[in-house]
């Protein structure tokens, strides 16, 4: 079975996306959020998705936080509507990040939990990945983690692991919050 190095911004969203994606690969998460708001958050964040890779026995990979590459990749951006190009920078620079971890580790195809979101724009998550890979011999897995009611299974495990269930997606100016 191929690997896949799956990029994860949350525990719940990982619930759902390692179901799906273990049908056809061997899955291997990648916690990666630059654009969380502080360590603490990173910190708690991380720790309900290892509470997933533990319940369903996969690897979990903890990437270094650094919200200063964030800040300045996205200066300028701060009034920027939610799903707009602040959100694009974002996605791909976590991405950057899933697919350099992927070459070190001979991993040909990655993927995000990103797209069960309902708050997510799919067509920019699945755009922003395509660019980011390409022409690095990596595939980017499209999907629209949503159908098959994939974001209402995802409810359905974290409230049975208990999981924290965030309300934004942890950058500071998704919540208003400029400076």
């Amino acid at each position: 079975m191929e690997q896949l190095l799956l990029h994860i911004c949350c525990g719940p969203d990982l619930t759902y996306a390692y179901e799906h994606f273990s049908e056809k690969y061997e899955v291997i998460g990648c916690y990666v959020n630059d654009n969380i708001e502080s360590q603490e958050e990173f910190d708690k964040r991380y720790k309900q998705a290892d509470i997933v890779a533990k319940h369903y026995n996969f690897k979990i990979l903890k990437l270094d936080y650094d919200r200063k590459r964030f800040m300045k990749a996205t200066e300028g951006l701060e009034y920027e509507r939610e799903q707009g190009k602040r959100c694009e920078i974002c996605h791909k620079l976590n991405f950057e990040k899933t697919l350099e971890q992927a070459k070190q580790m001979n991993i040909k195809n990655i993927s995000t939990t990103l797209t069960v979101s309902p708050h997510k724009n799919i067509e920019m998550i699945n755009r922003t990945g395509r660019e980011t890979v390409k022409e690095s011999g990596i595939e980017f897995i499209e999907e629209n983690l949503r159908r098959n009611n994939g974001f209402m299974r995802s409810l359905e495990i974290s409230k049975k692991l208990n999981l924290y269930r965030q309300n934004w997606c942890g950058c500071k100016f998704s919540r208003g919050k400029i400076g």
